[in-house]
């Protein structure tokens, strides 16, 4: 018995987020500074939430198949939970810096 997994392929396509590069504002090979990689990270954060409910929006439309719509919101949760302990773990070592003088 075989399977055609022409038959069983979703009906839609599934589609990812081109990612963005880190922009630079130094000379070219320069690495970025802190504050440019912080806000590029928060923006790519936003951009997955924003990509997330599109998605499920699209899925509640009946445009985007649920697989797809599920993967984004997983993508933007962890994303989340990765961009809030970057924070807090940010804020505890300016907190223990602060203590020292």
């Amino acid at each position: 018995m075989s399977i055609s997994f022409e038959r069983t392929s979703p009906l839609l396509s599934p589609r990812f987020p081109e990612p963005k590069p880190i922009e630079t504002e130094p000379s070219a090979g320069a690495e970025p500074s802190f504050g440019q990689t912080l806000a590029t990270s928060i923006d790519r954060i936003a951009d997955a939430a924003e990509h997330a409910d599109r998605d499920t929006e699209g899925m509640v439309a009946g445009t985007v198949d649920i697989h797809t719509a599920m993967i984004s919101m997983e993508k933007a949760d962890i994303m989340l939970k990765l961009g809030t302990t970057v924070r807090n773990k940010l804020l505890d070592a300016y907190r223990q810096i602060s203590q020292l003088g």
